[in-house]
């Protein structure tokens, strides 16, 4: 009988400690400056401009040298029609390139922040 009620017991306690909120794992694999990136640039191709910024922002905050997050951010801005702030982010990737590869992926951010300005009379 005493072995019954501990296994009762048991089996009750059992039961309840599977019980409660589900655990979050993150995925370290996503959380880097190269996804966070892609998603911002998939965001933006939806119309969700705020939420690319976001992305953009996150990926500069973890590498604050990966150009790609300012090149981003700055054409972000630029959809926002915030041509001051998307310069100045703009040319902060321009200073921070090291190679001929990244000012060439420079060159092209500014070419598609130029293609959002509108047309002056």
């Amino acid at each position: 009988m005493v072995k019954l009620k501990w296994l009762v017991l048991f089996a009750f306690l059992a039961c309840f400690a599977g019980c409660g909120p589900d655990t979050i794992f993150v995925r370290p694999g996503l959380d880097t400056p190269a996804q966070h990136v892609s998603n911002g640039y998939q965001l933006l191709d939806r119309g969700k401009v705020n939420d690319a910024c976001r992305e953009f922002i996150r990926a500069r905050d973890l590498d604050p040298r990966f150009i790609q997050a300012y090149i981003g951010l700055g054409i972000a801005l630029g959809h926002k029609g915030e041509f001051g702030a998307a310069m100045r982010t703009m040319e902060q990737a321009r200073m921070m390139a090291d190679s001929d590869a990244e000012m060439e992926v420079v060159q092209k951010g500014y070419k598609q922040l130029e293609a959002l300005r509108p047309i002056e009379n």
